[in-house]
């Protein structure tokens, strides 16, 4: 099975936003109902509610349309790893 990684930036004039209080990763099965895994400082719970799963899949899918697309958030890594390798040569 081929997996991929797909990288947005979340600028910081997008503001507060539901996923400032830790990580989360939304977990789909082909033979079971979808899971959502909260993680925090200390802190990780497992969510099977089908109503708090579909809310934090939207909360996912808004941020996501927040952050900057996968192409200009590679394009502000890579302009800002340059701009650091810059100044290590000075």
């Amino acid at each position: 099975m081929r997996q991929s990684t797909i990288v947005q930036v979340l600028p910081f004039r997008a503001g507060a936003h539901p996923a400032m209080e830790g990580a989360l990763k939304l977990m789909d099965f082909s033979d079971a109902p979808p899971l959502v895994y909260l993680e925090s400082l200390g802190y990780g719970q497992l969510v099977d509610d089908p109503a708090l799963v579909a809310r934090y899949r939207l909360s996912y899918d808004l941020l996501g349309a927040a952050a900057l697309s996968p192409k200009a958030s590679l394009a502000l890594i890579t302009s800002l790893a340059e701009e650091y390798a810059h100044e290590d040569d000075a």
